[in-house]
Order: C-alpha cells, then structure tokens, then sequence
C-alpha cells in the first residue's frame, strides 16, 4: 500500500493581496462507508483490506464523492465507514464523533481503523478548527480542511489553476454558497460529485499544486488538503479504479455514437 510515490508539483499558488501566506508541505493521510458490525480484515492467503473510518461535516456531496468506493463490489481492497450526522456538522461535535468511534473500536472485538479522519469546510468555522486542530494531532486524527468548501476539491477535479474569476463576497458567510453557484455556472450542469473520482489524478496534482496555509496552519481561501487523503487512498483503489475509467468511457463513446 505504502508504494505509491508523491510527486512534487511545481509550486505555482495565486496568493491572494494583503494576504500573508507560507507554503507547507504535505503530509500523509486516509480516508473511509458502512463497515459491518462483523467486519474482519481477511488474513492467510487473501491481502488484509484496509480499513478507513471517516467523518464528515458535510454529508451529501462528500458521501456522494466516494460513492463508488463505499460499493465493495466495486473496490474488494478496502473497507470504508462514513460518518455524517447533520447534528454534528461543526468541528467540535466532529472532533466528539471521532474519539467516541475511537473508543468504541478500542473496547469492541471489531478490527480497529487503520486510519481515521475528520472532513470539514472552513465556511464560518475558522476558530473552532483552530481550536481542534491541536486536539486531532495528539489524538492520531488528520484534520482535512476545504477553504471555503467541499466544492473547492470538485473544482481542482477539472482545473488546474485557482478560480482568479470567482468573485469573493464580501460577507465572509456567504462565500461557499456563492463558490457552489460558481462552480455550477463554469462547469455545465456543475461537477457530479458521483463521477470526480474518475479525475483523482488530476485532482491531486491541481490541489497540491495551488495549495496554501495561513500562520496557524488553516487553507488558505481556494486551498484544501484533500489531496492528503486521496494520496493514502489511491494505492488501494489504484486498479480497480482504472478499470472503471476506462468502462465509463466506454459507456460514453457509445452514448455519443447513439445519439
């Protein structure tokens, strides 16, 4: 699993005026649907699936992301849990979520995860992610921050460059709806969080590539470090995930030709 090499991306970042910016690299992380109450890793002669738990403060369009992985017919080499409660949508009921998922593996006869994460926008959650932050570090839990929203991942799943277009509200709490509206103008008929798997690749090398951190270590607006849990995700969804690239394009070219 551990074999997939990180490339290095040239380091091309729009840095936004009166902004003091810095920027870090990255650092290895995971990911994670419903794992069964009778989950087991398979030992002997079948490879050990990987098991990631994650949990989300959005829940439609993240859970919608990994779609396609949370289908075990589709990816056999993982197992994964997502965890999205819209009573607990703010870091802290997160943050709470997590250590109590963590607690529950630890006392249980179920496999504990080989990774857990917290999935969060910054939106107008900024401090409380500051406050966690530190908190998730010492509990092993990497914090995966979009600035401003999930749509900022989707977005580096068809660009390469930061949306120097989009133009920022100046009611901070507006942002994330105005960037969704944005993304669903520029893109017709928007991203389908459903199919921007099948752009990882892409996406990994755009987000790396435009990323910046703020002082306390917070993404910068149109950054997000998502691109730290899709590198971990990557080795086991590698081939599977090929193959289903290549039967939806299949599927595509045949549409095209019948209409």
């Amino acid at each position: 699993m551990r074999s997939y090499e990180k490339s290095e991306p040239k380091k091309n970042v729009f840095v936004p005026p009166q902004v003091k910016t810095e920027k870090v690299e990255s650092f290895p992380v995971i990911l994670i649907k419903d794992a069964g109450k009778n989950y087991r890793k398979e030992e002997g002669v079948v490879a050990p699936k990987t098991f990631f738990v994650i949990i989300s403060g959005g829940e439609k369009r993240e859970r919608n992301y990994f779609n396609a992985i949370l289908n075990q017919d589709n990816f056999s080499r993982i197992k994964i849990e997502f965890v999205a409660d819209p009573k607990l949508l703010n870091p802290d009921g997160l943050l709470e979520t997590a250590k109590h998922k963590q607690a529950h593996y630890k006392t249980s006869q179920e496999n504990e995860p080989d990774k857990m994460f917290i999935i969060s926008d910054v939106d107008h959650f900024y401090n409380d992610l500051l406050r966690i932050k530190p908190k998730c570090r010492k509990l092993d839990i990497p914090l995966i921050i979009s600035n401003s929203c999930f749509e900022v991942w989707l977005y580096y799943s068809k660009f390469s460059d930061q949306p120097t277009d989009f133009e920022i509200s100046m009611e901070p709490l507006r942002i994330s709806q105005c960037f969704k509206k944005y993304l669903g103008d520029k893109v017709v008929g928007g991203v389908n969080p459903r199919k921007a798997i099948f752009d990882i690749y892409a996406n990994i090398q755009n987000a790396k590539t435009n990323y910046i951190e703020d002082g306390n270590g917070i993404p910068e607006l149109f950054s997000t470090n998502m691109f730290v849990l899709a590198e971990e995700l990557l080795p086991v969804i590698d081939k599977e995930l090929k193959r289903m690239i290549v039967e939806n394009e299949e599927r595509s070219v045949e549409y095209k030709r019948e209409h």
